[in-house]
């Protein structure tokens, strides 16, 4: 997956980087800086299942809370119509709860609760590539950049809650497609693959906190793909070169 984004990222910035010399080598160059804020929310699905060592009820509850839903932010500056540089934030949450799981160890079966609420915040500041089309009323837009993902985890089990904190660094890759509605008003559909391996938090169960430093096969892949719904306002600036 991360790849395929990648792949889609230089392709758009190479081949129009070249194209925009070869026509500013024809005509006048024109400076065509462009600001881009907007809004985005929907669906997403951590990469991640439950180990196959686990109970089936228990792994069936942690592959549903896989899913889940985000919202976030993006500020992108277009230096001219094909590269910009910008921010982007997102919070996803999942949550899940489950009465009585049915547990069999060995010839006893028990009967456990169990509730998690989930959540991840990421900031990444992002190099984006634009590709125009018909008229700028279309366009495809590459993105890429560091991320830094905060973690965030709330899980019961029985009676008994622990709070799980943890940070990490990643990687943030999207692709859009927008349309301009309206002047400077664009909607777009938007995927986006965050990368990140969680390798050590804080657990906090109420009376003591402490701090655990994963082994190399326990770290935790907190890695998503979201699909985005969004808007955007678009502020432009138009110079001509004399």
């Amino acid at each position: 997956m991360t790849r395929i984004y990648l792949i889609c990222f230089f392709v758009i910035v190479t081949s129009y980087s070249a194209l925009a010399q070869k026509q500013n080598s024809n005509y006048p160059l024109q400076n065509s800086g462009s600001l881009w804020v907007g809004a985005m929310a929907g669906p997403s699905l951590l990469i991640e299942k439950a180990a196959d060592s686990l109970p089936a009820g228990i792994q069936d509850y942690f592959n549903q809370l896989r899913s889940g839903w985000h919202y976030g932010f993006e500020t992108e500056y277009f230096l001219n119509k094909y590269i910009g540089i910008g921010a982007k934030y997102t919070r996803f949450n999942t949550k899940q709860e489950a009465d009585s799981i049915v547990i069999e160890f060995f010839s006893s079966t028990f009967y456990i609760d169990l509730s998690n609420n989930m959540s991840i915040h990421s900031v990444s500041p992002m190099v984006y590539g634009k590709l125009p089309l018909l008229n700028n009323k279309l366009s495809v837009t590459g993105g890429l950049g560091p991320a830094w993902l905060f973690y965030r985890n709330l899980g019961t089990a029985v009676s008994d809650s622990v709070m799980i904190k943890g940070s990490s660094p990643g990687l943030s890759t999207s692709l859009r497609v927008s349309y301009e509605l309206i002047p400077n008003l664009n909607i777009g559909l938007q995927g986006s693959y965050i990368y990140s391996i969680l390798k050590g938090f804080t657990q906090d169960d109420g009376s003591a906190t402490q701090e655990i430093t994963l082994e190399e096969e326990n770290y935790q892949n907190i890695s998503r793909l979201d699909i985005s719904f969004g808007i955007f306002y678009t502020f432009r600036r138009n110079l001509s070169n004399k």
